[in-house]
C-alpha cells in the first residue's frame, strides 16, 4: 500500500472566502476577542443567536484573524457530497490528504511513490465519486495527530447525516460553529457538549446599528431626495432592524434598487428578519382544554345553555385550526 500526501502547488488554488477583514464589522469586538482567545488555547467555540443576528459574520472575522496561526477549514454545507468534497480539497491543500494507492490514477502512481506528493487535480474525480463516509475517513486519517486545525461551520442547521460527520471531525480538530437559539435537533444537540465556550449574540445597540448603516452607505452610496430624508432613512433602518445586522443589510439592499429614496418612499422599508412572531401554541392549548372542561362541567351541573356554548366554542375552535393548517401548508 502506497500513500501520497498532497500539497499546494502552482496549479492548485486553495478554495475559501476572501481573506480581507470586513471594514464595517461593528459591535462584536468583545465576542471576537473571546472567540479568538478560546480557539488559541485549544477550545471549540459555539456562536449562538437568533436568525439574522450576525453569527456568520462573526465566524468569518474569527477565521480571517486566526488564519495566520491555525489551519482554517471552511467547507460548504449545501449537501453531504459538496461538504466532503470541499473538505477533502481544503485538507489536501493545507496538510496533505493521505490517499491510498488504489485511488491514484495509474499514470500518476510512479510520481506519487517517488515524491510522496500528488496534485489535487489528479485525484479530484476519484475522490468526488467516493461515498461521503469514505471521504470523511480519508480526511480523519489525514488530520490524525494534528493540533493546529480549526473547522468552521457556518450553521449547525444540518441534517442527521452531516451532524454525524461533524461528530467524527470534532474528535480530530477544533470546531467553531454557529447555531440558532431554537435549534432542537437531536443529532445536533448531542454534538454541543464538545464546545467548551459558547458566545451568545445579542441585538446591536442603537449606536452600533447606526455605525453599521453609515458604513454601508459609505461603501455603497444611495441617492436621497434631501439630507433630511437621508437622516430619516438612517433612523428608520436603525429602528426597524431592531439590532439585527441582516435586517440592516436587507433594507439597505432594497434602497440601492431605488432610483432615489424620497420622503414618501421611506415608510416602505422593512425587513422580515426584524419581525417578531409570537408562539400562540400555549394559548391555543389552554383554550382547547378550557372548552373541553366546560362541556363536562355543564353536564355535571345540568346547565343546557352552558353546554351549547361549549359545543359552539369547540366547533369554532376546530374550524379555526383547519384554516390555520391550510394557510400554513400553502405558505410552505
Amino acid at each position: 500500500m502506497v500513500t501520497a500526501a498532497g500539497a499546494v502547488d502552482g496549479d492548485d488554488e486553495l478554495i475559501g472566502p476572501a481573506s480581507e477583514p470586513d471594514p464595517i464589522f461593528v459591535g462584536r469586538s468583545a465576542e471576537l476577542e473571546r472567540g479568538l482567545a478560546a480557539l488559541r488555547i485549544g477550545h471549540s467555540v459555539l456562536i449562538k443567536g437568533q436568525p439574522g443576528i450576525g453569527k456568520r459574520s462573526l465566524l468569518r472575522e474569527v477565521r480571517i484573524r486566526l488564519a495566520e496561526e491555525r489551519i482554517c477549514l471552511c467547507p460548504t454545507l449545501a449537501t453531504p457530497k459538496t461538504f466532503v468534497a470541499e473538505l477533502a480539497e481544503q485538507v489536501h491543500h493545507a496538510v496533505g490528504l493521505t490517499v491510498p494507492e488504489r485511488l491514484i490514477p495509474p499514470r500518476f502512481r510512479a510520481e506519487a511513490e517517488r515524491t510522496g506528493r500528488i496534485a489535487w487535480k489528479h485525484i479530484q474525480r476519484t475522490i468526488v465519486r467516493l461515498p461521503a463516509q469514505e471521504v470523511i475517513l480519508l480526511v480523519l486519517n489525514s488530520l490524525e495527530g494534528r493540533e493546529d486545525v480549526v473547522l468552521f461551520v457556518e450553521s449547525l442547521e444540518v441534517p442527521p447525516s452531516q451532524a454525524d460527520m461533524l461528530h467524527q471531525l470534532a474528535e480530530h480538530c477544533q470546531v467553531a460553529a454557529g447555531i440558532e437559539t431554537q435549534n432542537r435537533r437531536n443529532k445536533v444537540m448531542r454534538l454541543l457538549w464538545r464546545f467548551q465556550v459558547t458566545l451568545e449574540l445579542k441585538p446591536l445597540i442603537g449606536s452600533e446599528s447606526r455605525a453599521l448603516v453609515e458604513g454601508h452607505l459609505e461603501r455603497t452610496p444611495i441617492d436621497f431626495e434631501t439630507e433630511t430624508v437621508r437622516g430619516a432613512f438612517v433612523t428608520r433602518v436603525v429602528r426597524e432592524s431592531r439590532g439585527l445586522p441582516e435586517a440592516v443589510v436587507g433594507m439597505l439592499a432594497a434602497a440601492v434598487n431605488e432610483r432615489e429614496v424620497t420622503r414618501h418612499s421611506l415608510h416602505g422599508f422593512h425587513h422580515e428578519s426584524a419581525i417578531t412572531y409570537i408562539d400562540m401554541t400555549p394559548m391555543l392549548l389552554v383554550i382547547a382544554v378550557g372548552l373541553m372542561a366546560l362541556r363536562y362541567v355543564s353536564r355535571g351541573i345540568g346547565i343546557q345553555e352552558l353546554m351549547v356554548l361549549a359545543g359552539v366554542g369547540t366547533s369554532m375552535f376546530s374550524l379555526m385550526l383547519f384554516f390555520a393548517r391550510r394557510m400554513s401548508s400553502q405558505g410552505r
